[in-house]
């Protein structure tokens, strides 16, 4: 794993305002909720429910770009998009993969932080 940086704060410090209880309590409800999320996307990509996939991508969209994880800005959005449309269904086990492995490191990240 590189060294860089795979989140950024920035928007999260500015809601914040110099609140650092405020941000460790966010960054701690993201490392406590989405995992969850990203267990349900697999579930559903494992029985073929795209709303269960729909769903919990779609619950993701704001903690991912809270936590200015960029990489997967596109990422949640296109697994959100191809199941509620059904389409390029054989896309989305491999962005599953890439925001899994992804979402990985970001937390090991951020609680090393």
């Amino acid at each position: 794993m590189s060294d860089e940086k795979l989140y950024d704060l920035e928007q999260l410090n500015a809601i914040a305002a110099g609140n650092e209880d405020f941000v460790i309590k966010m960054v701690n409800m993201f490392l406590e909720m989405t995992p969850g999320l990203v267990g349900r996307i697999e579930a559903g990509l494992q029985t073929q429910d795209w709303t269960e996939v729909r769903s919990a991508a779609h619950k993701m969209k704001p903690s991912v770009d809270m936590m200015g994880v960029k990489s997967l800005h596109d990422v949640v959005r296109a697994i959100e998009g191809n199941a509620k449309t059904e389409s390029n269904l054989e896309q989305i086990p491999e962005l599953y993969f890439k925001l899994s492995e992804t979402l990985d490191n970001v937390y090991e990240q951020l609680r090393n932080r």
